[in-house]
């Protein structure tokens, strides 16, 4: 088959009503990142592999896609945004008043393994919050997130809240190294709760067996105040009854603002790039039983690129927001609400042409038509 008429595996092209919801999700998102003041940012498609890797991690850099520029510097495009941010503030918003605000909204680029819906180009809506260590910064975010979801119709969404810190006070508490770190953090994530118990019985037999189970059980659901409320009792680590004392405040802070319907503690949640160092989250949506966004704080990530800051961010997929509103939407909220004037050329084009511009004066629709 021609190399025209085939598609790239993992590429996408939009038509019609596809780019207008689009268009729309994005505008937004983007407006709601405006009222908070968040200042939007304009990234580069690629940039030097090194700085993914010194982001993401080496293990997460090697899904970028590659290529050699003519100076034989190896470049990569973009896997995502948040090192673009973090390495901008850090070299050129140094005397810039803190803490800094910034949005974006582009497309990044990603291998993964072959399957049947693979895709390789993604686009992101996110925000950085820069220079805040409190926790004032973990709610704002939070709160941003929350608006987007509540402006584009989704109002049955969830996020689920969790922390690195309870993962890595039970390795801590545990002894792990970091081979049998790594095996705890994939049974967390598969929710494997026979293989994990079993990993608690042989790795971890000097902690008494009711509270290993105790651990088992909590990491199996995500829940309410009631999660946090038995993680405080199971807990006897300082690491990670830090943490969960940290989600607890933040939880509190949720339910007297009304959101407690919308927010959830998982404290399942071992995942996450290897940046983050406190409040970690996942945004699902009606309809959908994968995330659709996610982000936490990443306090150590802008000291590989200059002076150690504070920060905390998230970003969520344009695509899955879309198809989430596609999927139990009537169309209404967000295509033109603008009916097309058809506007007959006949043999006199002044007279059509004239008549054109003064309905588009008046922000009206038009359609030239030779008929």
């Amino acid at each position: 088959m021609s190399s025209l008429t085939k598609i790239p595996a993992g590429v996408q092209y939009f038509f019609d009503d596809e780019v207008k919801l689009r268009r729309y999700v994005e505008r937004r998102a983007m407006e709601t990142f405006a009222g908070w003041s968040y200042d939007e940012i304009i990234l580069p498609m690629f940039d030097y592999h090194d700085l993914f890797a010194r982001g993401m991690g080496q293990e997460n850099a090697e899904r970028t896609y590659r290529f050699v520029d003519r100076d034989s510097a190896l470049l990569a495009l973009r896997p995502e945004l948040t090192s673009l941010v973090a390495r901008t503030v850090a070299t050129r918003f140094i005397k810039r008043e803190r803490p800094v605000r910034l949005c974006y909204s582009g497309e990044v680029f990603r291998y993964d393994e072959p399957t049947e819906r693979a895709a390789r180009e993604f686009h992101q809506l996110g925000v950085e919050h820069i220079g805040e260590p409190n926790i004032v910064a973990d709610i704002e975010v939070l709160l941003v997130a929350a608006e987007v979801l509540t402006a584009l119709g989704l109002s049955d969404f969830r996020i689920a809240l969790s922390h690195v810190d309870f993962f890595n006070g039970v390795a801590e508490f545990l002894k792990l190294d970091e081979a049998n770190s790594a095996e705890l953090r994939e049974l967390i994530d598969r929710r494997n709760s026979l293989a994990l118990e079993e990993f608690l019985r042989t790795r971890a037999a000097h902690v008494e067996q009711s509270r290993r189970a105790g651990f088992s059980r909590l990491i199996q659901i995500a829940g309410k105040r009631d999660a946090i409320e038995r993680a405080q009792e199971i807990m006897t680590n300082e690491r990670s009854r830090a943490a969960v004392e940290h989600l607890d405040k933040i939880y509190s802070t949720l339910i007297a603002l009304g959101l407690e319907e919308n927010f959830d503690i998982d404290l399942g949640d071992a995942g996450g790039l290897e940046y983050y160092t406190g409040l970690t989250f996942k945004v699902y949506v009606p309809g959908f039983g994968v995330e659709i966004g996610g982000g936490g704080r990443y306090d150590n990530l802008i000291a590989n690129f200059g002076e150690p800051e504070p920060a905390v961010g998230f970003s969520l997929s344009l695509d899955g927001l879309a198809d989430a509103i596609s999927m139990n939407d009537d169309k209404r909220r967000w295509q033109s609400a603008n009916d097309t004037q058809t506007i007959s050329f006949d043999d006199d084009p002044a007279r059509a042409f004239d008549q054109a511009r003064e309905m588009r004066r008046l922000g009206k629709k038009v359609k030239i038509s030779a008929q």
